[in-house]
């Protein structure tokens, strides 16, 4: 993919050339990088976010909305408001990155899983070793969902990617009706059987179709509880008499969307350092920003 941002949830690109990986190993990372990527000299740079993996992706998240909360397990969010939560942050960071322009992958590995048809046969199937539950909200959300998978044809093994299965042994789809079943498994190949269903559609719909075509690694920061909290403290204390008033509800702003509607600092704990983090950046910012004004 052109101008890819890999955010490695996971380190397995060493033996891949010419990708440009970003660590990634806390939900607070992921919306720390959200950020950037609304910066034009970064939009400039790139146009392709690869998720590797989505399942790491979506673990991380979890872990964020329950320490966001101050509880161990999901499950103790009350009224089942704990899966709301996850589902609502995963679709709005990922809808965020699309509405920026840039084009999403998601990876996940594959497995074969055993399903019972309603005479009580059995078939296998092979699906992402993502949940069914988080799996369900990633194909919503894409437009090709497709299985990338090695084949041997008249003696000769080739990489494929299959997008229709007609026998379901396999979990794929495409929201574009004339995609081709299965295609070599390369950029330019999809984006061919694309281009060719996107014309397919047109001439079938007697409509016309207009389409825009259009490396160094960074380690993860670990995070000092200690230390953002001194700094946000330090930060708000900065803030001259005459203009505390104005900060105030920027402040409770900022607070409130990473803890929670009428939380206070003095009310976050140690496992909450992700949402610290994210309360000292957006702090940064703000005075930032008023430096600039």
């Amino acid at each position: 993919m052109p101008g890819a941002l890999l955010l490695a949830f996971e380190k397995g690109y060493n033996a891949i050339p010419n990708i440009y990986p970003q660590d990634v190993s806390t939900w607070s990372e992921m919306k720390q990088i959200l950020r950037q990527l609304k910066r034009p000299e970064v939009k400039e740079q790139f146009q392709s976010i690869i998720v590797d993996t989505i399942d790491i992706a979506a673990a991380a998240c979890e872990k964020y909305i329950i320490d966001q909360n101050n509880v161990d397990t999901l499950n103790q969010i009350p009224y089942g408001q704990g899966w709301v939560q996850v589902k609502r942050e995963l679709e709005s960071t990922f809808r965020a990155v699309t509405q920026l322009g840039y084009a999403v992958l998601f990876i996940s590995h594959d497995k074969d899983k055993t399903f019972k048809r309603q005479d009580g046969t059995e078939y296998n199937q092979v699906v992402p070793t993502l949940s069914n539950s988080y799996n369900e909200i990633i194909k919503n959300m894409v437009d090709i969902y497709g299985y990338a998978h090695l084949v041997v044809k008249d003696g000769t093994p080739a990489r494929v990617l299959t997008l229709r299965s007609f026998d379901g042994t396999i979990d794929c789809g495409s929201r574009f009706r004339y995609m081709q079943p299965e295609i070599k498994f390369s950029y330019n190949s999809l984006v061919d059987a694309l281009n060719n269903a996107i014309d397919e559609e047109a001439k079938r719909a007697g409509k016309e179709f207009i389409t825009d075509e259009r490396n160094t690694s960074t380690s993860s920061e670990e995070l000092d509880f200690d230390a953002l909290y001194k700094e946000c403290s330090k930060l708000v204390r900065s803030i001259p008499p005459e203009k505390k008033e104005y900060y105030r509800p920027r402040i409770e702003e900022i607070i409130g969307r990473n803890l929670g509607k009428g939380k206070k600092i003095s009310q976050i704990t140690r496992n909450q350092v992700e949402q610290l983090s994210l309360i000292v950046y957006d702090l940064r910012e703000l005075f930032e920003e008023e430096v600039k004004d």
